[in-house]
């Protein structure tokens, strides 16, 4: 009898000690999620990228002449210069093969973009120009 005593109680031991680690596994399997979550959801997207911008840019269809405003200010359809309805608001198509950011109107043209420097087609290459890009493309900051 003593023999069976010592196995319901080395039985008993081990349930409790099982007992005592799932409140620990729990926790750990919980914390492993959170790093992978926090590893995972830290980076950048790159289309929220591609969309994001801190100006506005303008083409007029008629005159030709390039405007940026800032992100928040917004003009048109009447170009300030030579006050017809064409402004159009433009749009970058960046290149990867030669890192070139072509600016052009966002409508008005039916063929489909391609680079300025390479002559590559450009599809699904859009992305929205920054200051910076609008400033080299030769526009001019203005304000309504």
């Amino acid at each position: 009898m003593q023999t069976r005593d010592r196995s319901q109680s080395r039985l008993a031991k081990r349930r409790r000690l099982r007992a005592g680690l799932m409140p620990l596994a729990g926790l750990l399997s919980v914390g492993l999620a959170a790093i992978v979550l926090m590893a995972t959801g830290c980076k950048k997207d790159a289309a929220l990228d591609a969309m994001d911008s801190d100006a506005n840019g303008y083409v007029c269809l008629k005159c030709g002449v390039k405007l940026y405003t800032a992100r928040s200010v917004f003009i048109g359809p009447k170009c300030p210069k030579c006050q017809e309805e064409s402004l159009m608001d433009v749009v970058g198509y960046y290149c990867q093969k030669c890192q070139h950011l072509t600016i052009r109107a966002r409508r008005g043209d039916r063929h489909g973009a391609v680079c300025e420097q390479c002559q590559q087609s450009l599809a699904n290459a859009m992305r929205s120009p920054r200051e910076k890009d609008l400033k080299a493309w030769g526009a001019t900051k203005t304000s309504p």
